[in-house]
């Protein structure tokens, strides 16, 4: 059997190698993440130089090795040059790679999740505001994460099963999320709770968004919000369901997200 094999990837880890080669990581959907040697990309007349950065993606061939494989070629096929433009859509798309770095597996196709990655990123290029773009970050979590099998419970009880609904008209009304029991958890039913460690109480309109990440794309929160809710949204909403979702992943994988930090540190949040 050949050794050398061809596959759709992105570039999400780089790094210096020898004297002027540069070790990638790669993510493709049919292999899952490749850790190849780009021979000779660190010289400025390299065809691999460009090709072998940070969000590229390429048609590669391959040679196997037996510890590290090695780029014969690379034809790009895009590159998400609009995240270049913005410091803060940059942090965020390194904020995924981090994801993805952490959900990744070797020699595993992870298809679902490459296209999840890539449409992100897409939507952080294109779509993303200064108003939402932590309500991008907190859906691509979601998603990643439910395409590994990990995602969260927004909707149903994690212990009784039931169904819970956001009540906007009681001020007083919480809901409890345990990141133990991967999901909400009904304060009203104290029956068979008991104590639970780490219980985050969440207002109706944290519920409300978070209950919202499921959907295909980022909702306006002005379209699903009951009207009673809406002029109490602020751009501070959508940040808090972020950082749920972020420290719940953190948790999940073992892994925490530098990039995230920084980008909050752009907007100056501090949790």
């Amino acid at each position: 059997m050949s050794r050398t094999y061809q596959t759709l990837g992105i570039v999400v880890k780089g790094m210096a190698f020898g004297e002027s080669d540069r070790l990638v990581t790669i993510f493709s959907p049919e292999y899952g993440l490749i850790r190849a040697i780009a021979p000779g990309a660190r010289k400025p007349k390299s065809s691999l130089r460009g090709r072998t950065e940070l969000f590229v993606v390429n048609q590669f061939l391959l040679f196997a090795g037996k510890s590290l494989d090695r780029i014969n070629q690379a034809e790009t096929q895009y590159s998400y040059p609009g995240l270049g433009q913005n410091v803060c859509n940059l942090a965020a798309g390194q904020y995924l790679i981090e994801l993805i770095l952490a959900l990744g597996t070797e020699a595993s196709a992870q298809a679902s999740l490459y296209e999840l990655f890539t449409e992100h990123l897409r939507r952080l290029e294109t779509e993303a505001t200064a108003e939402d773009i932590y309500g991008h970050l907190a859906q691509a979590l979601f998603h990643c994460l439910g395409a590994e099998g990990f995602a969260p419970q927004f909707h149903h009880c994690a212990i009784t099963t039931q169904t819970i609904r956001p009540n906007f008209y009681d001020h007083q009304w919480r809901v409890g999320f345990s990141p133990e029991l991967g999901g909400i958890v009904d304060l009203g039913n104290k029956e068979g709770i008991g104590p639970i460690p780490q219980m985050r109480r969440l207002t109706a309109m944290e519920l409300s968004l978070l209950q919202q990440l499921n959907q295909a794309t980022l909702p306006d929160p002005q379209q699903f919000l009951p009207a009673i809710a809406r002029k109490n949204f602020r751009l501070w909403d959508w940040v808090k369901a972020e950082n749920l979702m972020r420290h719940y992943a953190q948790r999940q994988l073992g892994k925490s997200f530098r990039a995230a930090v920084l980008l909050d540190s752009m907007w100056e949040v501090d949790f």
